[in-house]
């Protein structure tokens, strides 16, 4: 889950949707879930707003870097670069960064999706 408008996050779900030969991951905006969905996982839209989320196998959430490692770990052909988002310092610098990404990369007037995207 990522958010839809923010130029950055599209562009990350834009490199690991290019990764994701397999199409192991399904990508979606957190503007295109329902409340029964943000329900399930406990999450409201502020959290939603502030980390990329991944909801793992056995149904638990990964959050924010954590979240950024466990998707390249699986996509990338370079596994140990990956662990770079499993120190401390990398949580801090993705908050700093989420909490600024509009103003660095600034955001859509309108939702992405690649659901069109993948189908076509």
């Amino acid at each position: 889950m990522y958010d839809g408008v923010c130029n950055l996050c599209v562009g990350v779900v834009r490199l690991l949707n290019a990764l994701d030969r397999k199409h192991e991951f399904e990508f979606a905006p957190y503007q295109s879930l329902g409340s029964e969905e943000r329900k399930k996982y406990g999450l409201s839209i502020i959290e939603l707003q502030g980390r990329m989320h991944i909801i793992r196998q056995d149904d638990s959430l990964a959050k924010g870097a954590v979240a950024l490692a466990e998707a390249c770990k699986a996509l990338s052909p370079i596994i140990s670069v990956c662990e770079v988002f499993n120190i401390p310092l990398a949580q801090k610098f993705y908050d700093f960064i989420a909490r600024r990404r509009y103003r660095f990369f600034g955001c859509r007037d309108s939702c992405y999706s690649l659901i069109e995207t993948r189908s076509g």
